[in-house]
């Protein structure tokens, strides 16, 4: 039973690392499902973004999400997290407080399994393209996540979530599975994306978006393949892992008056993770091109963006947790005549006390922008993240 528990968490991204306290319904062997609550609780000191401007001090709910999982039978599965929070945390949280705006349904699936190598899901979920897009933001390594920028996160696929606050995930159907236990795995999928009869200029027309993602690990040198729906930051040494993942992603987006493209992203990442001794090191490359983005007729937008990640994790318990530290360079590089690039290091001392199940992050973010105008400077973001998980 707890090994076909931890598969459907696996489907959902989690693996092995689902939180053990999870409450369970069982009707029979082949039919139950799980629930529980997962919190992350933020203070930040914002710097200023702007000259003459001030620094702020931020408390926050950054997510509280109240989840489940679990399977109708063998070949039926399904999950869903539903997602809260205080304030809209766009712009490097520096929007007003609030809550409705982002309560929402963040995934709900269905999975067909006929077997390990065919498996077919429907509904709303991460977009099988980067192991950004693919990767849950309660493994981060760096609390704060992706393309921390007040310039916009160019690390987003083009997914009709962009524009919603919730930007890995879309709503289609993906077929997808895992070849030679996890030594290849392949997710091709149709989506909303973000130019789909959407409102504004730019989605007039029925365009439908297409993503597709293979990732290799060479299981036959000993690493554990990652056979789950979606990714992990760390593993916390429970399991060494190499893989090597290429992505692409294109939409066609149309204002019905002659301005058209079709937007194309392509992806290429790599992540390793292995325990010696009490040491766990971890290390993560990732780059993607973006190109032919709507921009101001008749000009279209190219960036390319590119990150390297690592952690160093003390595995043994020092006062009540498990010590590591985290570090993250990101560069976006703006392909457009404006030239506005933008460079972020993260720096993290993370603490795990009871692995993903209970942690303390504290670190900061320095972001330095090119070609800046009267309104921008550079700026330093500290934050102290708190996580749970039941």
């Amino acid at each position: 039973m707890r090994k076909s528990l931890l598969a459907v968490a696996a489907l959902m991204g989690v693996g092995a690392l689902m939180p053990a306290k999870a409450a369970m319904f069982r009707v029979d062997e082949d039919t139950y499902a799980n629930m529980g609550l997962k919190l992350q609780i933020w203070a930040q000191r914002l710097g200023k973004t702007t000259p003459g401007g001030k620094d702020f001090t931020d408390f926050s709910i950054a997510n509280a999400r109240i989840y489940f999982s679990g399977q109708v039978n063998k070949m039926v599965q399904f999950g869903a997290n539903l997602d809260f929070a205080v304030h809209d945390l766009g712009a490097a949280g520096r929007r007003a407080h609030q809550g409705t705006r982002t309560s929402r349904v963040n995934d709900a699936f269905i999975n067909l399994k006929p077997m390990e190598e065919v498996q077919l899901m429907a509904g709303l979920y991460r977009l099988p393209f980067s192991r950004a897009s693919l990767t849950d933001s309660y493994t981060y390594v760096i609390p704060t996540g992706y393309g921390y920028s007040i310039r916009g996160n160019n690390f987003t696929p083009l997914t009709i979530g962009a524009n919603v606050r919730n930007p890995y995930r879309d709503a289609g159907v993906t077929l997808w599975g895992n070849i030679a236990d996890g030594m290849l795995k392949y997710q091709l999928g149709v989506f909303d994306g973000r130019w789909d009869h959407a409102s504004g200029a730019l989605g007039t027309k029925d365009n439908i978006a297409f993503a597709g993602r293979i990732q290799f690990t060479p299981t036959m040198l000993g690493y554990k393949g990652e056979k789950g729906f979606g990714l992990a930051d760390t593993y916390l040494g429970k399991q060494n892992v190499l893989t090597i993942g290429l992505g692409y992603n294109f939409q066609k987006w149309d204002n019905n008056s002659g301005y058209s493209g079709t937007a194309k992203a392509w992806t290429v990442d790599a992540m390793w993770e292995q325990k010696f001794g009490d040491i766990v090191p971890n290390l993560q490359l990732g780059y993607q091109d973006n190109k032919d983005l709507p921009a101001t007729a008749p000009l279209k937008a190219k960036n390319r963006v590119w990150y390297a990640q690592g952690q160093l994790l003390y595995d043994q318990v020092v006062g009540v947790g498990k010590p590591a530290l985290a570090i993250r360079y990101e560069n976006q590089d703006d392909r457009t005549a404006a030239n506005r690039d933008t460079n972020r290091t993260g720096v993290f001392f993370n603490y795990y006390i009871k692995g993903q199940g209970a942690k303390i992050q504290l670190g900061a973010d320095v972001v330095s922008l090119k070609n800046k105008t009267p309104n921008e400077k550079n700026y330093t973001d500290w934050t102290l993240a708190l996580q749970t998980q039941f």
